[in-house]
């Protein structure tokens, strides 16, 4: 409801006629927004558009996982790592899950990755880099994966290859260029992005999310370690429809999102000590998944973007596992697979308040969709459509819902824009375009370390609102909105 608008928002700016890296800031790479405006263009713009696309990408991507699963594993083996994948995150009720998700880029990519990972198994290479290159136009972290790519297939056409690789690049970026955006607009990019991973806003994200590697994990490696092995070593030694029925159990009461926390360093021990043992192949897509899988490498949750690398991680996990044990492994999975679903599902019923726009329908928890509802409608009555809302730290779903047009630049301060830009940038921008409104929220944005817009930080540019807005009107108990309006 909060952080997920971005991918609807600028995908629509664009359909609109605005431009990627010139009229509008984005660290992100351009695939999905382009092609999201494409699709706005040719069916409109509404939520359910992004809804059948990624339900279509979900479907691409776990029967691709189910394609590369069975070159190495049973069938069976390979139904059960869909099913945990599906249960897991698909169902997930999260931003990151894969049906409206945080970022359509991951998803989008995720696909794209998974397809070349599986042309290049069946030695079908330039469909191999070309999908390479859809991964990387959509999130920049696969570029780890293309030397990878390179180095595997050196001895075939290589200069053919890369010839395809550059081709769909420029495929991707020439819209871009046909609309002016230099190579200094994504350079300028590059160079963002380069800064923010200096701030200590990003390391404090990242150690939250897993790339950063912290002593206090090792405790809980180890406990999630254990919450798993038990269930699959009880299994291997006792294997009856009774102890299938007690494994249920045990999982009812103690599986969490963190049950797999640990699993991309097991991954890199255990490939490290069967090395030899390995195919060249189960070498190369296991060697695969830990490059592709950096960003999240030292903590895999179900609640972070570690939902979109579960592919690799199962099927490298049943690869290296000792094969006396993988039936065990199969009925864990399974089992894992029904508990995720129904408590996935229990949240998201309890996302149970209804939020109607002609933009599409939402339901959402009644924290949250009780005074954004309220919020939208004070909106489409009391300002017009031309008018400039911005919302702080974030929450483009007003914007989008509305038809009220942010500000392209700094449509969002979180704690990690507001320390790269710096508060004089941004309150020099907002005394130049002059926004009709500007909304407050009290949105935690703790995982970027600082928890609220204006106390913890931005304390300069509330200021500036303060001095230059008067206060209009305040909507909610909890989730609050505070609208400004223009005193000029």
């Amino acid at each position: 409801m909060v952080d997920s608008f971005r991918e609807a928002y600028i995908s629509e700016q664009i359909s609109k006629g605005q431009i990627l890296y010139k009229n509008i800031f984005s660290i992100y790479a351009p695939f999905a927004y382009l092609f999201n405006a494409l699709i706005f263009k040719i069916f409109d713009s509404n939520l359910k558009v992004l809804y059948i696309l990624g339900l279509l990408f979900s479907l691409g991507i776990i029967n691709t996982t189910y394609l590369i699963s069975n070159l190495f594993l049973k069938k069976n083996y390979s139904l059960s790592i869909i099913l945990i994948i599906i249960s897991g995150a698909i169902l997930s009720p999260n931003v990151f899950n894969y049906i409206f998700p945080y970022s359509y880029g991951i998803l989008y990519g995720l696909f794209f990755i998974l397809l070349s990972i599986y042309f290049l198994l069946k030695n079908k290479i330039s469909l191999a880099f070309i999908f390479c290159a859809l991964a990387i136009c959509s999130k920049y972290e696969f570029l780890l994966f293309l030397p990878l790519l390179i180095f595997y297939t050196r001895k075939q056409n290589i200069l053919k290859n890369i010839l395809y690789l550059f081709l769909t690049f420029g495929v991707i970026f020439t819209p871009l260029f046909i609309q002016n955006v230099g190579l200094s607009n994504i350079f300028a990019s590059f160079q963002i992005i380069m800064n923010m991973t200096t701030t200590k806003t990003l390391y404090w994200f990242y150690s939250i999310m897993g790339l950063t590697f912290r002593i206090e994990l090792i405790p809980i490696y180890l406990i999630n370690f254990v919450k798993l092995l038990i269930p699959i070593l009880f299994l291997y030694k006792f294997y009856n429809a009774y102890s299938i029925i007690i494994i249920f159990v045990y999982f009812y009461f103690l599986v969490s999102p963190e049950i797999f926390l640990y699993i991309f360093p097991l991954t890199l021990i255990l490939f490290i000590i069967k090395f030899k043992n390995l195919s060249k192949n189960e070498r190369f897509f296991i060697f695969a998944s830990l490059l592709i899988s950096s960003k999240v490498f030292f903590a895999v949750t179900l609640q972070s973007y570690g939902t979109f690398f579960l592919p690799f991680a199962f099927i490298s996990i049943f690869i290296l596992c000792p094969q006396k044990i993988q039936k065990s492994l199969f009925i864990t999975f399974l089992a894992l697979s029904i508990i995720f679903g129904i408590n996935n599902i229990k949240q998201l019923n309890q996302k149970n308040y209804k939020i109607v726009t002609k933009k599409g329908v939402i339901y959402t928890f009644p924290y949250y969709g009780k005074s954004t509802d309220f919020t939208i409608k004070f909106l489409k009555n009391k300002t017009k459509t031309t008018d400039k809302v911005i919302i702080y730290p974030e929450c483009l779903s007003i914007n989008y819902l509305t038809d009220r047009k942010s500000d392209n630049k700094f449509y969002s301060l979180i704690p990690l824009y507001v320390e790269t830009f710096g508060e004089d940038i941004i309150t020099k921008r907002l005394s130049l375009t002059k926004p009709e409104y500007i909304i407050i929220n009290n949105y935690d944005t703790s995982n970027y370390y600082y928890s609220l817009f204006g106390i913890d930080y931005a304390q300069n540019i509330l200021n500036f609102i303060n001095n230059n807005y008067k206060l209009k009107t305040k909507i909610g108990d909890n989730f609050v909105f505070t609208i400004f309006e223009n005193k000029y």
